[in-house]
Order: structure tokens, then sequence, then C-alpha cells
């Protein structure tokens, strides 16, 4: 699902354009409240319906990963965090942050990708920033906003909610059901889902939950 919020679909898609180069690292966190845990601290719903998202994306946005290593802190049982680190197979680095100690009210989700003097930020999927490389423009009189160097932002219009979607379901099963048919769509496929459970599998082992 989280290829297709809208903040990370664009942001692969920079990436995909050529016009960031390579990625060179990856940071971010996916939290939650402790909620999954009401009367049972079982942490496999958590990574079940939460953690799996990131196994997945964070491959979409970066290239396959060659080892993953975890530490975490638990301040009691229900509220965890750990932090996972990432080597990807094209050379990049990454950590990401995920546990069950904040609140939902608050904004929960963010990811950055890091070039060479560009960055893209992702901001709880509905917010993405593209740092380039502008030039100081404090003392130029003739400053400008340029289309090629200074940095682009985009939110989505909530005042017309019927046309935005930036969760991403809808989008999601845009290219689902015609998968399911038969046909070939960008929709992940059952191999997706082995890598981001194998990811799961050695996430657990690595934290000893």
């Amino acid at each position: 699902m989280k290829r297709y919020s809208a903040g990370n679909k664009i942001a692969a898609n920079i990436v995909r354009s050529g016009r960031f180069g390579p990625v060179l690292g990856l940071s971010g966190y996916y939290m939650t409240a402790p909620g999954y845990f009401a009367g049972n601290v079982d942490y496999t719903g958590f990574f079940l319906h939460h953690c799996v998202h990131y196994m997945d994306l964070v491959s979409f946005l970066v290239s396959p990963v060659a080892k993953l290593t975890a530490r975490k802190v638990e301040k009691q049982p229900g509220k965890v965090l750990f932090h996972i680190h990432f080597d990807f197979e094209c050379g990049a680095i990454g950590t990401i942050a995920m546990g069950t100690i904040q609140s939902r009210g608050a904004p929960v989700e963010r990811i950055e990708l890091m070039g060479d003097h560009q960055r893209i930020e992702v901001e709880n999927v509905v917010e993405i920033r593209w740092n380039r490389n502008p030039p100081f423009k404090v003392d130029d009189p003739g400053a400008i906003l340029s289309d090629t160097t200074d940095s682009l932002t985009w939110k989505p219009n909530f005042t017309a909610a019927a046309s935005e979607d930036p969760k991403g379901y809808h989008s999601l099963l845009a290219d689902v059901i015609p998968a399911l048919s038969g046909g070939a769509t960008a929709a992940p496929n059952i191999h997706d889902g082995v890598v981001a459970m194998e990811r799961l599998e050695t996430l657990r082992r690595e934290l000893d939950l």
C-alpha cells in the first residue's frame, strides 16, 4: 500500500526519472500507538499490519536489501521502539525507526531520501519536498525561484477530497483488480510479499520479539 501513498509515489517517480541521481541514504520513522495490544501483548499483529509496509517500501524507493540489522528499547510490554539498519544492494545505507510509543493524534510517518546535493522529504504521506542545489539568494538583487535548482513542494488539496487519494488505497486497487484478471500492471506481486515477510522474520530474530 505504501508504494501508492501519494508522497511516496512521487518520490519514487523522481528517483526513476534520473534527475535525482543515485540514492545514497534513506532515513525515517513509521510509528504508531500501543492500541494493538489491548489486553494481550503479542507483537505479531503489529509486525503484520504495520511494519510489513516499510519492509516493502524501502526497496521500492532504493534497491533490494542486502542486509538488515536492528536494535530495540522496550519501555514496558506493548511499548517498543526499534531502529532498523539497511544495507542496500546499490550501496546505499538506511535507518528506519518503528515502534508503538507515539500518539496516533500526531503525525507518525516521515521518510527521507538522500542524494548528492539533493534530498527528498515525505511528511505524513501527504507533503513532499524536493530539495535540490539552490544558490544563495539573500544578497542577490536579481534572485528568482528557479524551476531547475530550487526546492519543489507539493501537498494535496483536501478541499477536493473526492479527487485526492493521499493514502493510495484507490490507486492500489486500480492496479490490483486488473492484475487479478491477468493484466500486466505495476501492482506488487506474491514475490514482493514473500520478500517483505522474510524481512519481518529477520527483524523478529534481530529483536528477539
